[in-house]
Parts: structure tokens; sequence; C-alpha cells
């Protein structure tokens, strides 16, 4: 038999490893949380805001891409707060952008492969935005679509001038 000295001694490390798997459970759940809260919530955010400001940008400039942040600010009235939007000036310490796009070479891109992925806006280390809202929110994906949507006078605003199929009268 054994002694009750010795069972005890049992629960008491039954009772410190079940502690240790709490506290390193807890430990993981506390840092996923605040890797959560403190980054990718904030950066899904800038890639939420970013994406909607360059389609804003390309719908209201003709497709024509922006040069700099100033440009895109200066085409918003992001001066004011709005819902859900991030300031410039945080986009500018956690966004890049590559402001030398050929719009026309995107649309040539998304019309030959409707499945073409860009990268032309990263995180300041090349590496993609994370975009937790779901995949329109993607600010690269959210520039494909556009691009992607039929011509309307703002989107064809980079192709020639379209001329209708001729149609002919004569039997």
């Amino acid at each position: 038999m054994s002694s009750p000295r010795r069972h005890i001694s049992v629960w008491k490390r039954l009772l410190l490893v079940f502690a240790v798997l709490f506290v390193a459970v807890v430990a993981m759940v506390g840092y996923d949380l605040y890797q959560l809260v403190h980054y990718e919530i904030p950066e899904s955010y800038d890639a939420w805001t970013t994406g909607s400001l360059i389609v804003g940008y390309l719908e209201a400039h003709s497709n024509q891409w922006p040069r700099s942040w100033d440009d895109l600010q200066s085409a918003t009235n992001f001066n004011q707060p709005m819902s859900g939007f991030v300031p410039i000036d945080r986009l500018r310490q956690s966004v890049k952008i590559d402001w030398q796009v050929d719009v026309k070479h995107l649309q040539e891109l998304v019309r030959s492969n409707p499945n073409a992925t860009i990268r032309v806006v990263t995180r300041l280390d090349g590496l993609p935005l994370q975009a937790k809202w779901g995949p329109d929110t993607e600010p690269n994906a959210k520039i494909m679509s556009y691009l992607k949507m039929p011509l309307t006078t703002s989107n064809n605003a980079l192709e020639s001038t379209a001329t209708a199929p001729s149609v002919s009268t004569k039997p």
C-alpha cells in the first residue's frame, strides 16, 4: 500500500502540472489577444482605408494613380475624422504604396487574367497587409476588383475612345 504522504505528493504534482498548463494557456491567449488588439485590428483598418482611398482617388481622377500621400490627402475630405477610417498620418507610418503604378498596365493585366494578384500596397517591410475584415478590404484585391468592373466613364478613362461595333444596314 502506498503511504498517505506519497498519495498527497502525487496530487500536489498533478496540481502543479495543471497550474503550469493553465498559466501557459492564459499567457498564449493573452499574447494572441494583445497581437489582435495592437497589431492585427489596426493593420486591418490601415488596409481597408488605404484601399478605399486609392479606389476613390482612381474614380475621382479618371484612373490616374496618386503620386504621393499628399495626392491622396488633397483628393479627399480626410481632414475631418471619418468613422472607420485611419488618418493619413498614421497610414504614412504603416503602409507603403508603389507611387509609380501604371494603371493601364493593371487594366490590361486584369482583363487578360481576372485572377491576377498585385502587390502595390504593402506594409513598410514589403509584406502584405493583414485584412481581417474580409477579402474585399485587402487594398490590392480592392484595386483589382475596381479595375474588373465593367467599363464606365470613370474606370474607362485610360482606354482609347470606345468604338461601337459597325452595323451594316445593307442586306
